[in-house]
């Protein structure tokens, strides 16, 4: 395994090369038309579906995505009139230009005026400032602009569909801003470092997972990434099921969940409760945790840790011993259980939890309710908290399950395992973590009460995708009940193309890359 982002030649790193070449021979054309000149090279980046472990990287605890085959391309070509202009194949996103600053400072967002061209402003932003800091003699020391770009995007990443299409347009735009200044190369560990915070810059407290899991992606492999002691994605083969292949279904529910516009109540309210819980336990144990969560306060990860270290005197956990995990997350379950009234599992107004904390409500607002916008009435510190050490644990025993596979063992035994911590983990985001909505219930429901082993919510959640796990020898049953019991049900007039589009059998993909044109066939 390479560590940096790779550049290809040719199409080989797609599991279909061929059904993709029209794709990018459309792309450069519309590029063409669009701008009256041929690109400059090509920028990619794919979406992830998440197998187990959501809402619980932002606390730094270990996760199991996989890339997969939809991406975002961006054809790019360079001028020297400090001028952007983004256009896409799809023309819902409307053309948008804007102008670098002439004395080189850094790009700022109106975050009052939301368009799809924000979002590439965050990669524009954490790209400038690595250019700036890693390669100052190209920007006279920050003086100097970047170069103008022109661009036009294409998309297979269903838009609030849970798979990512953010992150992934993230990171293919950091890296189409990079190459186009003159970064031929950059690690992968770089890459995600610095595009990990880029959906903060438009209000969206995200963790690292997606990005990471974008960027480190490999054909055939599924990812561990791990946040402590260092953010890294480790590719590590599904084992092969016999006598019929595991597959891995994506069915989306085509409930939309926009993460910016519904944050305030879903995505970043659960940073805030998290941070609140951490710093809650915290204080019970006397404990002082490192403020490395996405509000500067402690994580759930910092306390386990500070409490076995300092508070129990046992020996640090780096995360290499799965068994070491799953002891230490059982044990904060417990924890969980007990330190919490009755009252107080049903939820914390904001006094009530600014008095636990030794705050006042000024003080608490400060600290947890000023870096992103947040709505509430009471915060479900133990529900989340609950949901987090649960599904960190699921993933231990999930890794654990799939590393110990033994080809001459029972498959179906083995199957059901696997299923069964799936499904565990959806109870738990539905009940624990308010991320559901039941139309995702009842995709896993109907799944698993036809062929599916087991199927739960990926990704934020609050609409989007579910992944499911079936066998080969079972996926059409599966299909077909997805298809007359919801899609059609739901959506009458869906066609089949749609259908084509919202069910989908995906095998782990290539991450981010940079795509020459010379073997394009146009």
């Amino acid at each position: 395994m390479t560590d940096s982002v790779p550049t290809f030649k040719d199409l080989s790193f797609y599991s279909d090369p061929e059904s993709n070449n029209s794709r990018y021979v459309k792309l450069i054309q519309k590029f063409q038309e669009n701008f009256g000149i041929k690109p400059e090279f090509i920028s990619r980046s794919p979406g992830r579906v998440n197998l187990i472990g959501d809402h619980i990287d932002y606390n730094h605890f270990s996760v199991l995505p996989m890339a997969i085959d939809v991406d975002v391309i961006g054809a790019v070509g360079t001028s020297d009139d400090h001028k952007v202009v983004l256009t896409n194949t799809d023309e819902s996103f409307a053309k948008e230009e804007f102008d670098l600053a002439s004395d080189g400072s850094v790009i700022e967002i109106d975050k009052t005026n939301h368009t799809w061209g924000n979002y590439f402003k965050c990669g524009l932003i954490v790209a400038h400032k690595y250019i700036r800091d890693n390669f100052p003699e190209s920007v006279d020391s920050g003086s100097k602009p970047l170069k103008g770009l022109r661009l036009t995007f294409n998309g297979t990443v269903p838009t609030g569909g849970g798979l990512s299409s953010s992150a992934a347009f993230c990171v293919a735009s950091t890296l189409a801003i990079l190459r186009a200044n003159g970064v031929t190369s950059i690690s992968k560990a770089d890459l995600t470092r610095i595009t990990v915070v880029s959906e903060h810059y438009v209000g969206v407290n995200t963790g690292g997972m997606d990005q990471c899991a974008s960027i480190y992606g490999e054909q055939n492999k599924a990812l561990l990434i791990q946040f402590k002691p260092k953010l890294i994605g480790i590719p590590f083969e599904i084992p092969v099921i016999k006598p019929n292949d595991m597959v891995f279904l994506i069915s989306n529910s085509l409930l939309k969940a926009n993460k910016h516009e519904t944050a305030p109540t879903d995505y970043n309210l659960r940073v805030v409760e998290i941070a609140a819980a951490s710093e809650l336990f915290a204080k019970k144990f006397n404990l002082n945790l490192p403020k490395d969560s996405n509000v500067s306060t402690g994580t759930l990860r910092g306390f386990m840790d500070k409490y076995f270290e300092e508070y129990l005197k046992k020996d640090a956990w780096d995360g290499s011993d799965i068994d070491v995990g799953i002891s230490r997350l059982e044990e904060m379950l417990k924890l969980t259980e007990t330190a919490f009234s009755v009252d107080e599992k049903v939820g914390f107004e904001t006094s009530e939890i600014a008095k636990q904390l030794g705050l006042s409500v000024e003080e608490f607002t400060k600290i947890f309710l000023t870096k992103a916008p947040v709505r509430y009435q009471k915060l479900k510190i133990y529900q989340r908290s609950k949901h987090v050490f649960s599904d960190s644990l699921r993933v231990l025993q999930v890794l654990k399950l799939l590393r110990n596979y033994n080809p001459s063992e029972d498959s179906e035994v083995f199957l059901k395992k696997f299923g069964t911590l799936l499904s565990d983990s959806h109870h738990s985001s539905d009940i624990y973590n308010d991320s559901s909505r039941p139309e995702l219930d009842q995709l896993c429901e109907i799944s698993t009460a036809n062929g599916a082993y087991g199927a739960r919510v990926t990704g934020a959640g609050f609409g989007g995708s579910v992944v499911h796990l079936t066998t080969a020898d079972k996926l059409s049953n599966v299909v077909t009940a997805l298809t007359e019991q919801y899609y059609k049900k739901h959506f009458p007039d869906i066609t089949q193309q749609e259908l084509a589009e919202a069910i989908v059998v995906s095998k782990p993909a290539t991450g981010s890359c940079i795509v020459e044109l010379d073997s394009i066939s146009l």
